[in-house]
Formats: structure tokens, sequence, C-alpha cells
């Protein structure tokens, strides 16, 4: 298969990563565990050195606004559950690996499980900008300047008035001390074509509008909104990109660890809780989209809200406007309507070769980074000095990947250009101080 490396079988990888661990026969180590370890080591290697770069193509006849985590044959398909977290966490506890479904000792329970993982994944969304959509048909009154939310929505990033006759209205993100200054008196202002909404000073699931709208209609947002509900056994997709799955991983151990009860164990949660911080810094450097085509012709990738103050409207035309692709959070893209679109991302880290699914997608000069990074993840259910011992192996691997990815930042002349074109909406619109993230 053009494009894949045929060198080294999962077969194989299996049998180094259990020799590096004295286990050849996989007795501690099944061979089911030591795939878990391997499959996240070749992710965590993606997102530390940014190294396999796809392209991607689709055409939407209908919808401007699309998700790269949902698209068809995205590279950057998100297809991992709460059911893969739980076993790999179990094996990680030394606890039978049953998935979604308890068998193991009364230290933990699945529900524990479920709970740590939806905490820190709704935590991961809102720090990262990763679950955005398109919300149409909220519901307005007319006359009134306050919108209530579903108690799904976690920010919102941008909001149009649609009434039921004229034109659509793109609203500035505003507050309502700017209101009182600019547009007094507040609060009296004759019914009309809202201008501005603010949240700063709204109770929360709602936003307010300067202007209370004077005809029916409904409201259009982008929001970020939490994952879906975990319901084991049932399996749900987690709602952040794959790649990162291993992120959340580490911190709802670093929770399971840190509990008042018998499996307190505050060294491994103190670490656990600095990988986690270690990831969100990652998941937020992330290239996850670097160069942009419409059309066959190369466009420029602007936030939504560079977008807005440019081209006021531009979705009311959704067929012409730009030519751009509009970069909103992470994997929510926005693109000409009946266009062919096509945009380079960081893909997934494919695990083996999609033509026979025998060989693991890695470089020879990388593989052994790959196995530092495994065998440090295996040796952590076996605490104490072991896992101690572990961290130097991580190092040694971490700094692999650091010189790795200066290696193919080195490769293009505006490198630092193409991996900050990802984050422009964050930039622009300066959700956080970046300080204070993951703290």
């Amino acid at each position: 298969m053009a494009g894949s490396f045929q060198w080294l079988t999962l077969t194989q990888a299996q049998q180094q990563l259990a020799q590096r661990l004295n286990d050849p026969n996989m007795i501690f180590w099944t061979e089911a565990e030591l795939t878990f370890y391997i499959s996240q080591s070749l992710r965590i290697f993606n997102s530390l050195t940014w190294t396999w770069r796809q392209d991607f193509q689709y055409n939407d006849p209908v919808n401007i606004w699309n998700s790269l985590g949902s698209l068809p044959g995205s590279p950057r398909l998100r297809t991992l559950t709460d059911t893969y977290c739980y076993t790999e966490m179990e094996y990680m506890l030394l606890e039978l690996p049953s998935g979604g479904v308890w068998t193991g000792t009364s230290q933990f329970n699945i529900s524990v499980f479920s709970q740590a993982l939806q905490r820190r994944r709704d935590e991961i969304i809102q720090l990262t900008n990763c679950n955005q959509s398109l919300s149409t048909g909220i519901p307005l009154t007319p006359n009134t300047i306050r919108t209530e939310l579903d108690d799904q929505t976690i920010d919102v990033e941008r909001v149009r008035y649609i009434p039921v006759s004229g034109n659509p209205n793109t609203l500035y993100r505003d507050d309502t001390v700017a209101s009182e200054f600019y547009e007094a008196p507040l609060y009296q202002l004759q019914p009309g074509t809202p201008q501005t909404f603010s949240l700063s000073s709204e109770p929360p699931l709602s936003f307010q509008v300067d202007i209370p709208p004077n005809q029916p209609g409904t409201y259009e947002a982008i929001v970020l909104q939490s994952g879906a509900p975990f319901n084991p056994p049932t399996p749900t997709l987690l709602g952040i990109p794959d790649d990162y799955a291993y992120v959340l991983i580490w911190g709802a151990l670093a929770d399971l660890l840190g509990q008042e009860s018998e499996a307190k164990d505050a060294e491994r949660s103190a670490y656990c809780l600095k990988r986690y911080q270690d990831g969100l810094q990652l998941m937020l450097k992330s290239p996850w989209i670097e160069l942009g085509k419409v059309n066959g012709v190369a466009v420029s990738l602007d936030s939504i809200v560079a977008t807005d103050r440019y081209s006021p409207e531009f979705d009311s035309n959704p067929t012409g406007f730009g030519p751009v692709i509009v970069v909103g959070g992470q994997d929510f893209i926005g693109a000409p309507v009946g266009s062919g679109v096509g945009v380079t991302v960081l893909g997934n880290s494919p695990i083996v070769d999609a033509g026979t699914g025998t060989f693991l997608q890695v470089s020879r000069s990388d593989w052994d980074a790959v196995l530092d990074i495994a065998q440090a993840r295996s040796l952590f259910k076996c605490g104490g000095a072991e896992f101690k011992a572990a961290l130097e192996i991580e190092k040694r691997a971490l700094l692999a990947c650091a010189a790795e990815n200066t290696r193919l930042r080195s490769l293009g002349a505006f490198s630092d250009v193409i991996d900050q074109r990802g984050n422009q909406q964050e930039r622009d619109m300066q959700r956080f101080n970046n300080a204070n993230k993951g703290k």
C-alpha cells in the first residue's frame, strides 16, 4: 500500500514490548493489553510530533458548517468510546478488563469510572474548545431580551438573529456595561433588530441581546456543547479527538487514585494529574488544520470572529462567500455550500496499515521512542519502584519526540505559521488566559 509502513507487524511489536517487560509469554501483560498500550503510544507520539498530516476533501451541498470529527472519511473522525477507556483503565489499575460491565474488585465500580471520565471529558471540551456545533431554531420571544439555552451548552461563541421576514443579522458579542455607555437608556430601547449579545452578566445557560426583537423568529448560534452522557455498558463516543483519549484517561485516573478510599495512591494520582495538564497544553497547541482549498484554489483560513468582522453576514450567501475556510473550535469549520473543499489536517494516528491491517504505522527511526512510551505506560500498574524507574524511560521518549517535532518543523520555512492556523478562533476570541488553562 502506497504511503504506508510495511516493515513491522503488530505481532512483532507485541513481542518486542513483551521482551522489554521481561514477560515473553505474555502472562502478566496479555496480548490484548499490550495492543492497548502500543495503540495509545502511537497516538501519544502523534500528539507530540504532529507526524500524520493528511489531505481530505468533501463537498456538502447543504451545510456551511461541519465538524471534521463526524464527516464520513475524515482523517480526524472520532471513533473511540468510553468503553475503550474503561478497558484500558482497568488494565492500568490491575482490574479485570471487562469494559463497561464491572467485574473487578471493590476498590472501584463502573459508576465511579464513568463519572470520573465524564467530568474530565467535559472539562477538556471547555478548556480546548473541541466540541463546537451549530444550534438552529433557538426559540425567541418578541419584545424580550433574554433567551434560555439547554443545559448541554457550555459556551456561546456566535449568535444570529433570524426573523420570520427580513434579513438575518449576526450579533456582535458585547456586554451590558457597553450597552449602558453606548445604548442608554439600557432596558428601555424600543423593539427592533438586535445588534449585540452578551454573556458576562447573565445567568448561566442564557444570553441577552441589546434590542428586544420586534418580530417572531429564531436565533442560530455556534455553541460549545458538553459531550453525550456516558451510560455503560452502552458504548458512547468520547466527544474529543481520538489521539487525545489518553489525556482523558490520565485525568480520570488522577481522580480515581485521589479519592479517599482503599484505592488512594497520592503519588500516582499526582503523576496522572501532571500528565493530564501536559496533555491539555498539547491539545491547545495542536495544528489540527493547516491548509485549505476551495474548488482547487488555495484560500485563507480565517477565524469566525475575523470573518464576521470583515465579511459581515457572509453566511447569508452560503454558496458565494469567500473564497475562505472559516475556522472555529477544534475540528469545526465553515466553507461555501456546494464547493469542493480540501483541507490538510493533522489526522488520527493510524495504528496499522489500511491495506492488510497487519503492519504498524511507524517509521524505523521512531519505533524506539514509541516502544519507550508503551513500556512506561505498561509499568504504571506495577506501582512502586518499578513504576518510578519507568519515568526515566518515559523522559527519554519525550526528548526523542521533541527532537522529531523540531526536525519536522524545520522542513518548511513557514512551519510556525502553518502550525498556528487552527488556533485563530481561540486567539481572536480570547476565551481564556492560557496561563490559567488546566489548573
